[in-house]
């Protein structure tokens, strides 16, 4: 197998892992959303709010932008100003991407270096939330983790499209 289909077979498994993730926490607005609805009618309707709904819908709209970061970035739907890109080629776009890549790159190893001991530390202690409701925040910080950890390996996929772009003149 040569190199080059080992690079085009890595990158079609982040995809597929960006793909998957991001379409398995696409509902969990909508689940929050309703959530929400159910916390509306309790408190209004028969004066017993919730203590578990806004912490609840705060995790999962954290989840679902943690882990769908990957496939916006697959999808190419991420947010750029686009009032020079898009006068550029094909190839030009794919150089300047693999330019802002090492800046994203960096970042997102900085984040991952960062998060990585209190992620750690956090499930060692059982870390909880401290309120009422007290949920354990571990899993957060596992999602917080693997979401930097996919939206970096799905940029590094993109990176690798672009190289291929700028120095073959086509797309994978």
């Amino acid at each position: 197998m040569e190199v080059g289909t080992k690079v085009k077979t890595a990158i079609k498994v982040i995809e597929k892992i960006s793909t998957i993730c991001g379409y398995l926490v696409a509902p969990l607005p909508l689940i929050a959303g309703f959530i929400i609805c159910y916390e509306i009618v309790m408190r209004q309707f028969f004066d017993r709010p919730t203590l578990w709904v806004s912490e609840t819908t705060a995790m999962l709209c954290g989840a679902c932008y943690l882990l769908g970061g990957a496939l916006n970035i697959k999808n190419d739907h991420h947010v750029r100003v686009d009032i020079l890109y898009s006068r550029f080629s094909k190839r030009g776009r794919a150089i300047l991407d693999c330019f802002n890549f090492l800046f994203l790159a960096l970042y997102l190893l900085i984040m991952l270096k960062l998060i990585w001991p209190y992620m750690l530390q956090s499930i060692r202690l059982d870390e909880h939330s401290y309120t009422a409701w007290n949920p354990a925040v571990w899993p957060m910080k596992i999602i917080l983790f693997a979401g930097f950890a996919l939206v970096f390996l799905q940029a590094l996929a993109t990176f690798l499209r672009n190289i291929f772009m700028v120095i073959k003149g086509r797309s994978i």
